[in-house]
Protein backbone atom coordinates (compact mmCIF):
# COMPACT_ATOMS: atom_id res chain seq x y z
CA UNK A 1 0.00 0.00 0.00
CA UNK A 2 3.09 2.26 0.01
CA UNK A 3 2.42 3.54 3.53
CA UNK A 4 5.08 4.90 5.85
CA UNK A 5 5.42 2.93 9.13
CA UNK A 6 3.63 5.73 11.02
CA UNK A 7 0.78 5.68 8.49
CA UNK A 8 0.42 1.89 8.73
CA UNK A 9 0.21 2.03 12.54
CA UNK A 10 -2.39 4.80 12.33
CA UNK A 11 -4.37 2.77 9.77
CA UNK A 12 -4.34 -0.30 12.02
CA UNK A 13 -5.27 1.55 15.23
CA UNK A 14 -7.30 4.76 15.16
CA UNK A 15 -8.52 4.45 11.57
CA UNK A 16 -9.52 0.82 12.15
CA UNK A 17 -11.46 1.79 15.28
CA UNK A 18 -13.15 4.63 13.36
CA UNK A 19 -14.12 2.26 10.54
CA UNK A 20 -15.88 0.04 13.10
CA UNK A 21 -17.35 3.08 14.90
CA UNK A 22 -15.42 2.18 18.08
CA UNK A 23 -13.14 5.23 18.27
CA UNK A 24 -14.72 6.34 21.59
CA UNK A 25 -13.41 3.20 23.32
CA UNK A 26 -10.53 1.93 21.16
CA UNK A 27 -7.82 3.03 18.74
CA UNK A 28 -5.61 5.26 20.88
CA UNK A 29 -3.98 5.23 24.30
CA UNK A 30 -6.05 7.67 26.34
CA UNK A 31 -7.74 7.97 29.73
CA UNK A 32 -11.06 6.15 29.71
CA UNK A 33 -10.32 3.95 26.70
CA UNK A 34 -9.94 0.18 26.85
CA UNK A 35 -6.29 -0.79 27.28
CA UNK A 36 -5.70 -3.40 24.59
CA UNK A 37 -2.15 -2.99 23.37
CA UNK A 38 1.21 -4.63 22.97
CA UNK A 39 4.66 -3.50 23.99
CA UNK A 40 7.35 -4.26 21.45
CA UNK A 41 10.91 -5.29 21.98
CA UNK A 42 13.32 -2.33 21.73
CA UNK A 43 13.96 -1.01 18.22
CA UNK A 44 16.38 1.68 17.13
CA UNK A 45 13.72 3.37 15.01
CA UNK A 46 10.11 2.96 13.97
CA UNK A 47 11.38 3.23 10.39
CA UNK A 48 12.95 -0.25 10.82
CA UNK A 49 9.60 -1.90 11.56
CA UNK A 50 8.88 -2.98 7.95
CA UNK A 51 12.27 -4.69 7.77
CA UNK A 52 11.45 -6.84 10.80
CA UNK A 53 8.33 -8.30 9.16
CA UNK A 54 7.93 -11.96 10.13
CA UNK A 55 9.95 -11.73 13.33
CA UNK A 56 8.31 -11.72 16.76
CA UNK A 57 8.62 -8.18 18.12
CA UNK A 58 6.03 -8.55 20.89
CA UNK A 59 7.39 -8.24 24.41
CA UNK A 60 4.11 -7.94 26.36
CA UNK A 61 0.40 -8.11 25.49
CA UNK A 62 -2.13 -6.13 27.55
CA UNK A 63 -5.85 -6.95 27.23
CA UNK A 64 -8.46 -4.99 29.16
CA UNK A 65 -5.64 -3.35 31.12
CA UNK A 66 -4.09 -6.63 32.33
CA UNK A 67 -0.86 -8.24 31.09
CA UNK A 68 -1.43 -11.58 29.35
CA UNK A 69 1.05 -14.46 29.62
CA UNK A 70 2.93 -15.28 26.42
Amino acid sequence: MKLLPEEAINAATLNGACAMELEQDLGTIAVGKMANLFISKPMMSLALLPYRFGSNLVETVVLSGKPVAK
